[in-house]
């Protein structure tokens, strides 16, 4: 639920138990002299954004935290602990521009606007209105995170599906020199999605290798870095399985065999249910404010070489876990959910047979 009449576009704060808080909506004359919140500054800050949203606008409502009864057999709150641990849990949410029939339309608009800089969004009575003299949902990201995130303590940046795209426009905008002291610490890709083939709109080039190289230039700028691939999402010939990118992060492949293929119409929706399990597990596998501490604990008491949890990882694990070299394999905790048994096991390469001309290691 949010609070006051939820539009679905803009910058929304988390305050758990499914309560959502407007913070600003990009494109509106005042932001421009509106400075960051004064909160921002001595608290961390965990950034999320959601990717495509088909139909969604017809019952409208955040793209939440709260895990789903009939999939995972209980509501839990997967953000409350990062709210436990002080970090501010913020939403960036497109939604009715998102909501599209067909996913390239919706990838279009996060890189670029129509003729006129028109954007076209989604009512929740159907309608379709026509947004005039806008940017791209990346350039409105980019807007509210110097308005409302950049200058806080600590900034994670999560992007889902789609959203992985809408997190590495938002690093284009970043990398550049002027905006470079933004740069967030971690970024995590869960589940990503790129459409395959080259774009009119980005005078040729692959939406993914444009995410590769923004990537590529976070890691080699120090951010900290990972993926996490819960899904077959990607394994169709109209996805591109931007294999090159996994060189440029830590690597993590989860294994929900709990939900269970149906082996027939209903697969659709464990495809669905499988895609979202990245975002749950993840965000799940944060325990508190010692979690790097917790999760090593963890990880020597088991067998060599071995790890436990994902966002417990501190930013120095990730870094070296950004490799070429290696990846990691769900080998413990597939059979139900309980993301305080995600354990991974090395796995020689990046589970890709495309190699590197040269060895990639950022730590």
């Amino acid at each position: 639920m949010a609070s006051g009449d939820f539009d679905g576009f803009g910058l929304y704060e988390y305050g758990g138990q499914g309560k959502f808080e407007l913070l600003g909506v990009p494109w509106q004359p005042q932001n421009a002299a509106t400075a960051a919140q004064p909160e921002s500054a001595g608290r961390p800050v965990l950034l999320y954004v959601h990717g495509w949203q088909p139909g969604v606008c017809q019952n409208l409502a955040p793209e939440g935290f709260i895990t789903p009864t009939e999939v995972y057999g209980e509501a839990r709150d997967v953000a409350q602990p990062w709210l436990d641990a002080g970090y501010r849990v913020l939403c960036f949410m497109w939604i009715p521009f998102a909501d599209e029939r067909d996913v390239a339309t919706a990838e279009q608009k996060i890189w670029s606007s129509g003729p006129a800089q028109v954007q076209r969004r989604l009512t929740s009575d159907g309608t379709q209105q026509e947004v005039r003299d806008v940017g791209s949902m990346g350039e409105a990201f980019f807007e509210m995170y110097q308005q409302h995130v950049a200058g806080a303590s600590r900034i994670h940046l999560v992007g889902h599906s789609l959203g992985s795209q809408m997190v590495a426009r938002l690093l284009e905008h970043l990398l550049e020199e002027k905006n470079q002291h933004m740069l967030p610490q971690r970024v995590t890709l869960l589940d990503p999605y790129f459409t395959n083939f080259g774009k009119k709109y980005l005078d040729g080039r692959w939406t993914g290798e444009r995410v590769r190289e923004a990537v590529r230039q976070a890691a080699e700028a120090g951010a900290a870095i990972e993926q996490v691939v819960s899904s077959a999402v990607l394994k169709n010939p109209l996805s591109d399985s931007n294999d090159e990118l996994r060189f440029h992060t830590a690597y993590y492949v989860l294994s929900p065999d709990f939900i269970k293929l149906a082996f027939g119409p209903r697969d659709v929706q464990v495809l669905t249910d499988r895609h979202s399990y990245a975002r749950y597990a993840y965000f799940g596998s944060f325990s508190g404010p010692d979690c790097g501490s917790k999760a090593k604990a963890a990880s020597e008491a088991g067998k060599q070489e071995r790890i436990v949890g994902m966002a417990d990882r501190t930013d120095a694990e990730v870094r070296q876990m950004m490799t070429s070299e290696r990846h990691w394999v769900q080998v413990d905790g597939c059979d139900s959910w309980d993301p305080a048994r995600l354990v991974f096991e090395p796995r020689a390469g990046s589970s890709t047979s495309v190699r590197p001309r040269e060895m990639v290691q950022y730590a």
